[in-house]
Protein backbone atom coordinates (compact mmCIF):
# COMPACT_ATOMS: atom_id res chain seq x y z
CA UNK A 1 0.00 0.00 0.00
CA UNK A 2 2.91 2.24 0.82
CA UNK A 3 4.57 1.02 -2.15
CA UNK A 4 1.31 2.08 -4.26
CA UNK A 5 1.45 5.63 -2.53
CA UNK A 6 5.32 6.24 -3.65
CA UNK A 7 4.32 5.20 -7.04
CA UNK A 8 1.27 7.49 -7.27
CA UNK A 9 3.29 10.61 -6.31
CA UNK A 10 5.92 10.20 -8.65
CA UNK A 11 3.19 9.00 -11.48
CA UNK A 12 1.63 13.11 -10.13
CA UNK A 13 5.03 14.24 -10.43
CA UNK A 14 6.03 13.39 -13.75
CA UNK A 15 2.57 14.51 -15.49
CA UNK A 16 3.25 18.07 -13.69
CA UNK A 17 6.54 18.22 -15.04
CA UNK A 18 5.22 17.38 -18.10
CA UNK A 19 2.86 19.89 -18.24
CA UNK A 20 4.69 22.71 -16.91
CA UNK A 21 7.85 22.89 -17.98
CA UNK A 22 7.53 26.26 -20.50
CA UNK A 23 4.12 26.15 -19.91
CA UNK A 24 4.32 30.24 -19.61
CA UNK A 25 5.81 30.58 -23.22
CA UNK A 26 5.48 26.99 -25.07
CA UNK A 27 2.90 27.36 -27.15
CA UNK A 28 2.26 30.34 -27.66
CA UNK A 29 -0.77 32.36 -26.49
CA UNK A 30 -3.59 31.85 -29.01
CA UNK A 31 -6.75 34.10 -29.03
CA UNK A 32 -8.97 31.60 -27.34
CA UNK A 33 -6.98 31.33 -24.38
CA UNK A 34 -6.24 35.39 -24.58
CA UNK A 35 -9.61 36.24 -24.97
CA UNK A 36 -10.52 33.96 -21.46
CA UNK A 37 -7.84 35.43 -19.89
CA UNK A 38 -8.81 39.23 -21.34
CA UNK A 39 -12.73 38.31 -19.84
CA UNK A 40 -11.09 37.34 -16.70
CA UNK A 41 -9.14 40.92 -16.24
CA UNK A 42 -12.10 42.64 -17.31
CA UNK A 43 -14.61 41.18 -14.65
CA UNK A 44 -11.82 41.78 -12.54
CA UNK A 45 -11.43 45.24 -13.34
CA UNK A 46 -15.04 46.88 -14.33
CA UNK A 47 -17.59 43.86 -13.66
CA UNK A 48 -18.54 43.14 -17.07
CA UNK A 49 -16.91 41.61 -20.47
CA UNK A 50 -15.17 42.88 -23.12
CA UNK A 51 -18.62 43.57 -24.61
CA UNK A 52 -19.91 45.55 -21.50
CA UNK A 53 -21.91 42.32 -20.24
CA UNK A 54 -22.38 42.24 -16.25
CA UNK A 55 -20.93 38.57 -15.16
CA UNK A 56 -22.31 36.52 -18.55
CA UNK A 57 -23.08 32.96 -18.04
CA UNK A 58 -21.31 32.51 -22.17
CA UNK A 59 -19.40 35.42 -23.41
CA UNK A 60 -19.64 37.02 -26.56
CA UNK A 61 -15.75 37.04 -27.42
CA UNK A 62 -15.67 37.15 -31.03
CA UNK A 63 -18.77 34.93 -31.67
CA UNK A 64 -18.58 31.77 -30.24
CA UNK A 65 -20.17 32.33 -27.39
CA UNK A 66 -17.65 30.62 -24.81
CA UNK A 67 -19.07 28.90 -21.70
CA UNK A 68 -17.99 30.93 -18.96
CA UNK A 69 -16.68 28.56 -16.27
CA UNK A 70 -13.24 28.69 -17.31
CA UNK A 71 -13.15 32.46 -17.27
CA UNK A 72 -14.43 32.65 -13.75
CA UNK A 73 -11.84 29.34 -12.92
CA UNK A 74 -9.30 32.08 -14.07
CA UNK A 75 -10.03 35.23 -12.17
CA UNK A 76 -8.36 34.20 -8.94
CA UNK A 77 -5.51 33.38 -10.78
CA UNK A 78 -5.01 36.47 -12.80
CA UNK A 79 -5.69 38.82 -9.33
CA UNK A 80 -2.69 37.23 -8.16
CA UNK A 81 -0.32 36.65 -10.70
CA UNK A 82 -2.00 39.49 -13.31
CA UNK A 83 -2.84 38.97 -16.84
CA UNK A 84 -0.30 36.50 -18.05
CA UNK A 85 -0.30 33.31 -20.08
CA UNK A 86 0.90 31.15 -16.94
CA UNK A 87 -2.39 32.89 -15.01
CA UNK A 88 -4.67 31.63 -17.70
CA UNK A 89 -3.35 28.37 -17.87
CA UNK A 90 -3.11 27.45 -14.60
CA UNK A 91 -6.34 26.49 -13.33
CA UNK A 92 -6.36 23.39 -16.48
CA UNK A 93 -2.78 22.62 -15.44
CA UNK A 94 -4.05 21.55 -12.05
CA UNK A 95 -7.59 20.59 -13.06
CA UNK A 96 -5.28 18.19 -15.73
CA UNK A 97 -3.30 16.38 -13.03
CA UNK A 98 -6.01 16.03 -10.61
CA UNK A 99 -7.33 14.38 -13.71
CA UNK A 100 -4.65 11.69 -13.27
CA UNK A 101 -5.49 11.26 -9.69
CA UNK A 102 -9.44 10.47 -10.05
CA UNK A 103 -8.62 7.85 -12.70
CA UNK A 104 -6.72 6.34 -10.49
CA UNK A 105 -8.90 6.62 -7.33
CA UNK A 106 -12.06 5.58 -9.93
CA UNK A 107 -10.48 2.41 -12.02
CA UNK A 108 -9.67 1.67 -7.88
CA UNK A 109 -12.96 1.58 -6.65
CA UNK A 110 -14.38 -0.66 -9.46
CA UNK A 111 -11.49 -3.14 -9.18
CA UNK A 112 -9.92 -2.61 -5.72
CA UNK A 113 -7.02 -3.66 -7.34
CA UNK A 114 -3.24 -0.88 -7.24
CA UNK A 115 -1.46 -2.27 -9.93
CA UNK A 116 -3.83 -1.67 -12.59
CA UNK A 117 -4.91 1.54 -10.94
CA UNK A 118 -1.14 2.89 -10.81
CA UNK A 119 -0.66 1.60 -14.07
CA UNK A 120 -3.94 3.35 -15.56
CA UNK A 121 -2.87 6.89 -13.99
CA UNK A 122 0.66 6.34 -15.79
CA UNK A 123 -0.64 5.71 -19.36
CA UNK A 124 -2.58 9.27 -18.78
CA UNK A 125 0.54 10.93 -17.43
CA UNK A 126 2.48 10.44 -20.15
CA UNK A 127 -0.63 10.31 -22.88
CA UNK A 128 0.29 12.87 -25.64
CA UNK A 129 -3.25 13.77 -26.24
CA UNK A 130 -3.72 14.91 -22.47
CA UNK A 131 -0.37 16.63 -22.59
CA UNK A 132 -1.01 18.26 -25.47
CA UNK A 133 -4.39 19.62 -23.64
CA UNK A 134 -3.37 20.06 -20.60
CA UNK A 135 -0.63 22.98 -21.78
CA UNK A 136 -3.18 25.82 -22.11
CA UNK A 137 -6.28 27.23 -21.00
CA UNK A 138 -8.07 24.45 -23.18
CA UNK A 139 -11.85 24.33 -21.63
CA UNK A 140 -11.95 20.57 -23.10
CA UNK A 141 -9.58 19.12 -20.25
CA UNK A 142 -10.85 21.09 -17.90
CA UNK A 143 -14.60 19.93 -18.14
CA UNK A 144 -13.05 16.61 -18.41
CA UNK A 145 -12.04 16.77 -14.83
CA UNK A 146 -15.46 17.46 -14.31
CA UNK A 147 -17.21 14.65 -15.98
CA UNK A 148 -14.29 11.95 -14.67
CA UNK A 149 -15.04 13.15 -10.89
CA UNK A 150 -18.74 12.75 -11.65
CA UNK A 151 -18.22 9.17 -12.95
CA UNK A 152 -16.31 8.58 -9.83
CA UNK A 153 -18.81 10.29 -7.47
CA UNK A 154 -21.47 8.31 -8.69
CA UNK A 155 -19.60 4.97 -8.33
CA UNK A 156 -18.71 6.11 -5.35
CA UNK A 157 -22.84 6.81 -4.03
CA UNK A 158 -23.42 3.25 -5.44
CA UNK A 159 -21.12 0.97 -3.81
CA UNK A 160 -20.54 3.32 -0.61
CA UNK A 161 -24.60 4.15 -0.27
CA UNK A 162 -23.74 7.91 1.05
CA UNK A 163 -26.21 10.42 -0.78
CA UNK A 164 -23.40 13.25 -0.35
CA UNK A 165 -21.25 11.56 -3.33
CA UNK A 166 -24.87 11.44 -5.48
CA UNK A 167 -25.18 15.50 -4.48
CA UNK A 168 -21.62 15.74 -6.23
CA UNK A 169 -21.89 13.46 -8.92
CA UNK A 170 -24.54 15.69 -10.39
CA UNK A 171 -23.06 19.24 -9.39
CA UNK A 172 -19.72 18.11 -11.01
CA UNK A 173 -21.71 16.86 -13.92
CA UNK A 174 -23.62 20.36 -13.88
CA UNK A 175 -20.61 21.73 -13.95
CA UNK A 176 -18.60 20.63 -16.74
CA UNK A 177 -21.78 21.80 -19.10
CA UNK A 178 -20.45 25.45 -17.40
CA UNK A 179 -16.76 25.21 -19.07
CA UNK A 180 -17.08 23.59 -22.63
CA UNK A 181 -19.93 22.91 -25.34
CA UNK A 182 -18.64 19.71 -26.07
CA UNK A 183 -19.16 18.08 -22.72
CA UNK A 184 -23.06 19.26 -23.50
CA UNK A 185 -23.48 16.46 -25.98
CA UNK A 186 -21.07 13.72 -23.91
CA UNK A 187 -22.02 14.51 -20.22
CA UNK A 188 -26.09 13.38 -20.78
CA UNK A 189 -25.00 10.79 -22.40
CA UNK A 190 -22.84 9.10 -20.00
CA UNK A 191 -25.37 10.04 -17.18
CA UNK A 192 -27.99 8.51 -19.21
CA UNK A 193 -25.28 5.25 -19.17
CA UNK A 194 -24.64 5.37 -15.58
CA UNK A 195 -28.76 5.56 -15.02
CA UNK A 196 -29.73 2.55 -17.70
CA UNK A 197 -26.38 0.18 -16.24
CA UNK A 198 -27.98 1.38 -12.52
CA UNK A 199 -32.06 1.74 -12.42
CA UNK A 200 -32.82 -1.08 -10.25
CA UNK A 201 -30.76 0.48 -7.47
CA UNK A 202 -31.60 4.21 -8.34
CA UNK A 203 -35.01 3.10 -8.12
CA UNK A 204 -34.94 1.52 -4.67
CA UNK A 205 -33.19 4.67 -3.91
CA UNK A 206 -35.52 7.17 -5.54
CA UNK A 207 -36.26 9.31 -1.97
CA UNK A 208 -32.53 9.87 -1.69
CA UNK A 209 -31.50 10.59 -5.14
CA UNK A 210 -34.72 12.76 -6.09
CA UNK A 211 -33.87 16.12 -4.29
CA UNK A 212 -30.28 16.02 -5.85
CA UNK A 213 -31.33 15.16 -9.32
CA UNK A 214 -33.80 18.26 -9.09
CA UNK A 215 -31.42 20.56 -7.58
CA UNK A 216 -28.87 19.59 -10.45
CA UNK A 217 -31.36 20.35 -13.66
CA UNK A 218 -32.57 23.45 -11.92
CA UNK A 219 -28.66 24.71 -12.00
CA UNK A 220 -28.36 23.40 -15.55
CA UNK A 221 -30.91 25.76 -16.78
CA UNK A 222 -29.37 28.66 -16.82
CA UNK A 223 -26.45 28.00 -18.72
CA UNK A 224 -28.56 25.92 -21.26
CA UNK A 225 -31.00 29.02 -21.54
CA UNK A 226 -27.94 31.24 -21.45
CA UNK A 227 -26.41 29.16 -24.54
CA UNK A 228 -30.00 29.42 -26.48
CA UNK A 229 -30.70 33.16 -26.27
CA UNK A 230 -26.96 34.16 -26.36
CA UNK A 231 -26.45 33.21 -30.16
CA UNK A 232 -24.57 29.82 -28.88
CA UNK A 233 -27.66 27.98 -31.06
CA UNK A 234 -26.61 29.68 -34.37
CA UNK A 235 -23.13 29.30 -33.61
CA UNK A 236 -23.28 25.69 -33.60
CA UNK A 237 -25.37 25.84 -36.53
CA UNK A 238 -21.86 27.56 -38.29
CA UNK A 239 -19.61 24.35 -37.07
CA UNK A 240 -22.43 21.51 -36.60
CA UNK A 241 -22.39 19.00 -39.34
CA UNK A 242 -25.08 21.02 -41.10
CA UNK A 243 -22.49 23.57 -42.00
CA UNK A 244 -20.89 21.49 -44.43
CA UNK A 245 -22.97 21.89 -48.06
CA UNK A 246 -21.28 19.02 -49.31
CA UNK A 247 -24.17 16.37 -48.63
CA UNK A 248 -26.81 19.16 -50.58
CA UNK A 249 -24.03 19.44 -52.97
CA UNK A 250 -23.80 15.81 -53.52
CA UNK A 251 -27.50 15.26 -53.46
CA UNK A 252 -28.41 17.40 -56.40
CA UNK A 253 -25.61 15.99 -58.45
CA UNK A 254 -27.02 12.34 -57.79
CA UNK A 255 -30.59 13.53 -58.47
CA UNK A 256 -28.95 15.44 -61.85
CA UNK A 257 -27.76 11.82 -63.11
CA UNK A 258 -31.22 10.24 -63.30
CA UNK A 259 -32.59 13.07 -65.05
CA UNK A 260 -35.80 13.11 -63.36
CA UNK A 261 -37.56 13.45 -60.04
CA UNK A 262 -38.65 10.05 -58.64
CA UNK A 263 -40.28 9.63 -55.18
CA UNK A 264 -37.48 6.44 -55.55
CA UNK A 265 -34.90 8.74 -56.40
CA UNK A 266 -35.36 11.36 -54.03
CA UNK A 267 -35.77 8.76 -51.18
CA UNK A 268 -32.78 6.92 -52.25
CA UNK A 269 -30.31 10.40 -52.50
CA UNK A 270 -31.95 12.73 -50.00
CA UNK A 271 -29.44 14.86 -48.32
CA UNK A 272 -30.41 13.80 -44.95
CA UNK A 273 -29.76 10.67 -45.75
CA UNK A 274 -26.43 11.98 -47.05
CA UNK A 275 -25.75 13.59 -43.97
CA UNK A 276 -26.53 10.62 -41.86
CA UNK A 277 -23.69 8.88 -43.73
CA UNK A 278 -21.39 12.05 -43.20
CA UNK A 279 -21.95 11.57 -39.82
CA UNK A 280 -21.29 8.06 -39.17
CA UNK A 281 -17.92 8.85 -41.48
CA UNK A 282 -16.80 11.57 -38.96
CA UNK A 283 -17.71 9.25 -36.20
CA UNK A 284 -15.99 6.28 -36.71
CA UNK A 285 -13.04 8.47 -38.08
CA UNK A 286 -11.82 8.94 -34.53
CA UNK A 287 -11.15 5.32 -34.57
CA UNK A 288 -8.60 5.67 -37.82
CA UNK A 289 -5.04 4.17 -36.20
CA UNK A 290 -4.37 7.32 -38.36
CA UNK A 291 -5.53 9.56 -36.09
CA UNK A 292 -5.13 7.43 -33.11
CA UNK A 293 -1.58 6.29 -33.23
CA UNK A 294 0.36 8.19 -36.70
CA UNK A 295 -0.75 11.32 -37.77
CA UNK A 296 -3.11 13.16 -35.40
CA UNK A 297 -5.14 15.55 -35.93
CA UNK A 298 -4.92 17.94 -38.63
CA UNK A 299 -5.20 21.14 -37.02
CA UNK A 300 -1.80 21.99 -36.47
CA UNK A 301 -2.64 23.64 -33.24
CA UNK A 302 -3.65 20.44 -31.71
CA UNK A 303 -1.45 17.91 -32.83
CA UNK A 304 2.33 17.85 -32.91
CA UNK A 305 4.13 16.86 -36.03
CA UNK A 306 4.86 13.51 -36.72
CA UNK A 307 2.70 11.76 -34.10
CA UNK A 308 -0.19 10.22 -33.23
CA UNK A 309 -2.60 11.22 -30.13
CA UNK A 310 -1.68 8.23 -28.51
CA UNK A 311 2.27 6.31 -28.55
CA UNK A 312 2.76 3.90 -31.00
CA UNK A 313 3.73 1.39 -28.48
CA UNK A 314 0.46 1.17 -27.05
CA UNK A 315 -1.45 -0.51 -29.96
CA UNK A 316 -0.34 -3.50 -28.89
CA UNK A 317 -1.51 -2.67 -25.26
CA UNK A 318 -4.66 -1.50 -25.97
CA UNK A 319 -5.70 -4.43 -27.92
CA UNK A 320 -4.66 -6.77 -25.19
CA UNK A 321 -6.15 -4.30 -22.40
CA UNK A 322 -9.66 -4.73 -24.56
CA UNK A 323 -9.38 -8.59 -24.14
CA UNK A 324 -8.58 -8.69 -20.69
CA UNK A 325 -10.99 -6.36 -19.28
CA UNK A 326 -13.92 -8.24 -21.63
CA UNK A 327 -12.55 -11.98 -20.43
CA UNK A 328 -11.88 -11.15 -16.56
CA UNK A 329 -15.12 -10.77 -14.38
CA UNK A 330 -13.45 -9.33 -11.46
CA UNK A 331 -13.52 -6.20 -14.04
CA UNK A 332 -16.69 -6.06 -15.58
CA UNK A 333 -18.45 -3.08 -13.87
CA UNK A 334 -15.02 -1.14 -15.27
CA UNK A 335 -14.98 -2.84 -19.17
CA UNK A 336 -18.74 -1.66 -19.30
CA UNK A 337 -18.10 2.09 -18.76
CA UNK A 338 -14.97 1.93 -20.34
CA UNK A 339 -16.44 0.54 -23.80
CA UNK A 340 -19.18 3.11 -23.22
CA UNK A 341 -16.88 6.30 -22.56
CA UNK A 342 -15.22 4.93 -25.75
CA UNK A 343 -18.12 4.94 -27.82
CA UNK A 344 -19.74 8.21 -26.49
CA UNK A 345 -16.68 10.14 -26.65
CA UNK A 346 -16.51 11.10 -30.45
CA UNK A 347 -20.42 11.88 -30.44
CA UNK A 348 -19.81 15.64 -30.05
CA UNK A 349 -16.87 16.16 -32.20
CA UNK A 350 -18.62 13.56 -35.26
CA UNK A 351 -21.54 16.40 -35.21
CA UNK A 352 -19.17 19.16 -36.65
CA UNK A 353 -17.72 19.44 -39.75
CA UNK A 354 -14.03 19.22 -38.70
CA UNK A 355 -13.92 15.70 -37.75
CA UNK A 356 -12.13 13.89 -36.38
CA UNK A 357 -11.00 16.28 -33.75
CA UNK A 358 -8.37 16.08 -30.95
CA UNK A 359 -10.45 18.40 -28.78
CA UNK A 360 -13.81 18.06 -29.15
CA UNK A 361 -12.76 13.87 -28.74
CA UNK A 362 -10.29 14.62 -26.02
CA UNK A 363 -12.45 12.64 -23.27
CA UNK A 364 -11.95 9.44 -25.48
CA UNK A 365 -8.33 9.41 -23.75
CA UNK A 366 -9.91 8.29 -20.67
CA UNK A 367 -11.21 5.03 -21.84
CA UNK A 368 -8.12 4.40 -23.68
CA UNK A 369 -5.29 4.80 -20.69
CA UNK A 370 -8.07 2.09 -18.70
CA UNK A 371 -7.83 -0.27 -21.67
CA UNK A 372 -3.70 0.32 -22.29
CA UNK A 373 -3.25 0.51 -18.61
CA UNK A 374 -5.15 -2.79 -18.52
CA UNK A 375 -2.85 -4.19 -21.27
CA UNK A 376 0.32 -2.78 -19.14
CA UNK A 377 -0.66 -4.81 -16.27
CA UNK A 378 -2.39 -8.01 -18.46
CA UNK A 379 1.30 -8.18 -19.73
CA UNK A 380 3.17 -8.29 -16.98
CA UNK A 381 1.29 -10.58 -14.80
CA UNK A 382 1.25 -13.17 -17.95
CA UNK A 383 4.41 -13.27 -18.42
CA UNK A 384 5.50 -13.54 -14.59
CA UNK A 385 9.15 -15.15 -14.98
CA UNK A 386 9.87 -12.51 -17.53
CA UNK A 387 8.64 -9.88 -15.28
CA UNK A 388 12.21 -8.39 -14.48
CA UNK A 389 12.63 -8.52 -18.44
CA UNK A 390 9.81 -7.44 -19.23
CA UNK A 391 9.74 -4.34 -17.29
CA UNK A 392 13.08 -3.39 -18.49
CA UNK A 393 11.66 -3.41 -21.94
CA UNK A 394 8.51 -1.54 -21.46
CA UNK A 395 10.46 1.23 -19.47
CA UNK A 396 13.08 1.40 -22.16
CA UNK A 397 10.18 2.08 -24.60
CA UNK A 398 8.39 4.24 -23.02
CA UNK A 399 11.39 6.43 -21.98
CA UNK A 400 12.02 6.36 -25.93
CA UNK A 401 8.10 7.23 -26.72
CA UNK A 402 8.08 10.28 -24.38
CA UNK A 403 11.57 11.88 -25.37
CA UNK A 404 9.96 11.17 -29.02
CA UNK A 405 7.09 13.31 -28.27
CA UNK A 406 8.88 15.86 -26.03
CA UNK A 407 11.25 16.35 -28.87
CA UNK A 408 8.04 16.78 -31.40
CA UNK A 409 6.37 19.17 -29.09
CA UNK A 410 9.12 21.27 -27.29
CA UNK A 411 11.75 21.63 -30.90
CA UNK A 412 9.80 20.89 -33.63
CA UNK A 413 6.48 21.93 -33.33
CA UNK A 414 7.12 25.72 -32.63
CA UNK A 415 9.50 26.04 -35.86
CA UNK A 416 6.86 23.78 -38.11
CA UNK A 417 3.43 25.25 -37.02
CA UNK A 418 4.61 28.68 -35.96
CA UNK A 419 1.37 30.52 -37.07
CA UNK A 420 -0.86 28.22 -35.53
CA UNK A 421 1.29 28.84 -32.38
CA UNK A 422 0.60 32.60 -32.58
CA UNK A 423 4.24 32.92 -32.39
CA UNK A 424 5.33 36.57 -32.24
CA UNK A 425 2.02 38.01 -30.88
CA UNK A 426 3.82 38.17 -27.48
CA UNK A 427 6.35 40.78 -28.32
CA UNK A 428 4.54 42.34 -31.40
CA UNK A 429 1.27 43.67 -29.74
CA UNK A 430 3.63 45.60 -26.97
CA UNK A 431 5.60 47.01 -29.76
CA UNK A 432 2.77 48.06 -31.88
CA UNK A 433 1.22 49.99 -28.81
CA UNK A 434 4.52 51.40 -28.18
CA UNK A 435 4.10 53.41 -31.68
CA UNK A 436 0.67 54.48 -31.21
CA UNK A 437 1.32 57.78 -30.47
CA UNK A 438 4.19 58.36 -33.51
CA UNK A 439 1.62 57.38 -36.41
CA UNK A 440 -1.90 58.78 -37.16
CA UNK A 441 -2.52 55.10 -38.07
CA UNK A 442 -0.82 51.54 -37.26
CA UNK A 443 -2.24 48.60 -39.77
CA UNK A 444 -1.55 45.16 -38.38
CA UNK A 445 -2.81 42.15 -41.17
CA UNK A 446 -5.54 40.23 -40.74
CA UNK A 447 -3.95 37.31 -41.97
CA UNK A 448 -4.10 35.26 -38.26
CA UNK A 449 -7.09 34.92 -36.93
CA UNK A 450 -8.54 37.95 -34.37
CA UNK A 451 -5.08 39.95 -33.66
CA UNK A 452 -7.65 41.91 -31.71
CA UNK A 453 -7.72 39.78 -28.37
CA UNK A 454 -4.00 39.63 -28.46
CA UNK A 455 -3.76 43.22 -28.58
CA UNK A 456 -6.05 43.79 -25.81
CA UNK A 457 -4.38 40.79 -23.21
CA UNK A 458 -0.18 41.51 -24.24
CA UNK A 459 -0.56 45.40 -23.50
CA UNK A 460 -3.68 45.17 -20.68
CA UNK A 461 -5.76 47.32 -22.56
CA UNK A 462 -7.91 49.16 -20.22
CA UNK A 463 -11.28 47.18 -20.24
CA UNK A 464 -13.72 50.57 -19.68
CA UNK A 465 -11.93 51.62 -22.74
CA UNK A 466 -12.79 48.57 -25.24
CA UNK A 467 -16.08 47.97 -23.63
CA UNK A 468 -16.92 51.75 -24.98
CA UNK A 469 -15.69 51.23 -28.32
CA UNK A 470 -15.70 47.51 -29.13
CA UNK A 471 -17.78 46.95 -32.74
CA UNK A 472 -18.27 43.35 -33.85
CA UNK A 473 -18.52 42.73 -37.44
CA UNK A 474 -21.31 40.42 -38.97
CA UNK A 475 -20.36 36.94 -38.63
CA UNK A 476 -18.68 35.29 -41.06
CA UNK A 477 -20.45 31.81 -42.46
CA UNK A 478 -18.84 29.72 -39.58
CA UNK A 479 -20.44 32.36 -37.10
CA UNK A 480 -17.62 34.48 -36.49
CA UNK A 481 -17.00 37.74 -36.44
CA UNK A 482 -14.04 40.38 -34.76
CA UNK A 483 -12.85 43.55 -34.42
CA UNK A 484 -11.46 46.01 -36.91
CA UNK A 485 -10.59 48.70 -35.16
CA UNK A 486 -9.08 50.05 -31.56
CA UNK A 487 -8.60 53.63 -30.98
CA UNK A 488 -6.11 54.14 -34.46
CA UNK A 489 -5.10 50.87 -34.99
CA UNK A 490 -6.86 49.13 -37.59
CA UNK A 491 -6.93 45.23 -37.88
CA UNK A 492 -8.20 43.69 -41.71
CA UNK A 493 -6.63 42.89 -44.85
CA UNK A 494 -3.68 45.25 -46.12
CA UNK A 495 -4.26 47.53 -49.60
CA UNK A 496 -0.82 49.57 -49.23
CA UNK A 497 -2.72 51.86 -51.83
CA UNK A 498 -5.45 52.97 -49.73
CA UNK A 499 -3.26 53.65 -46.58
CA UNK A 500 -2.99 57.07 -46.06
CA UNK A 501 0.48 58.91 -45.14
CA UNK A 502 1.96 58.59 -41.61
CA UNK A 503 0.90 54.83 -40.87
CA UNK A 504 2.99 52.39 -39.58
CA UNK A 505 1.97 48.88 -41.11
CA UNK A 506 2.67 45.29 -40.03
CA UNK A 507 1.50 42.69 -42.53
CA UNK A 508 2.24 39.26 -43.59
CA UNK A 509 5.51 37.65 -45.47
CA UNK A 510 4.40 38.64 -48.77
CA UNK A 511 1.45 40.31 -48.23
CA UNK A 512 2.36 43.81 -49.86
CA UNK A 513 5.44 44.59 -52.47
CA UNK A 514 7.44 47.08 -50.79
CA UNK A 515 10.66 47.63 -48.77
CA UNK A 516 9.72 46.77 -44.89
CA UNK A 517 11.98 48.79 -42.52
CA UNK A 518 11.52 45.50 -40.32
CA UNK A 519 11.46 41.62 -39.89
CA UNK A 520 10.19 39.45 -37.44
CA UNK A 521 11.44 36.21 -38.00
CA UNK A 522 10.16 33.06 -36.59
CA UNK A 523 11.63 29.48 -35.33
CA UNK A 524 12.99 27.85 -38.37
CA UNK A 525 13.61 31.05 -40.19
CA UNK A 526 10.06 32.11 -42.11
CA UNK A 527 9.05 35.11 -42.17
CA UNK A 528 6.21 36.65 -39.75
CA UNK A 529 5.84 39.45 -40.35
CA UNK A 530 7.34 42.50 -42.29
CA UNK A 531 7.09 46.02 -40.66
CA UNK A 532 6.43 49.35 -43.36
CA UNK A 533 6.54 52.80 -42.79
CA UNK A 534 4.33 55.16 -45.33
Amino acid sequence: MKQTKIFLLLILLLAAVLRIYRIDTLPQLNPDEAALGYNAYSLLKTGKDEHGISYPLHFRSFGDYKPGGYVYLAMPFIKILGLTPLAVRLPNLIFSVLTIFVIYKLVFLLTFNFQLSTLTAFILAVSPWHIHFSRGAWESSTALFFVILGIYLFYSYIINHKSRFFFFSCLSFVASLYVYHSARIVAPFICLFLLVTNFQFLLSHFKKIILPTLFAAAVAVPVLVSFLNSGGAARFGGVGLTADYGPVARSEELLNHHGNTLLSNRITHNRRVLYLMSWAQKYVSHFDLNFLFLKGDEVPRSKSPDIGQLHLIELPLLIIGIVFLLKDKNTKRLSHLSLALLFISPLASSLTFQAPSALRALPMVLPLAIFTGAGLYSLIETTKSFKPHNLFVITVLYIYSIFYFADAYFVHAPQRYPYAWNTGFSSLMPFIDSQKTKYDNIYFTSTYDQPYILYLFFTRYPPQKIQSQIQLTPPDKYGFSTVTMIDNLHFGKINWDSIPPKSLVIAGDEEIKAVPMASLVLPGGTIGFRVYEK
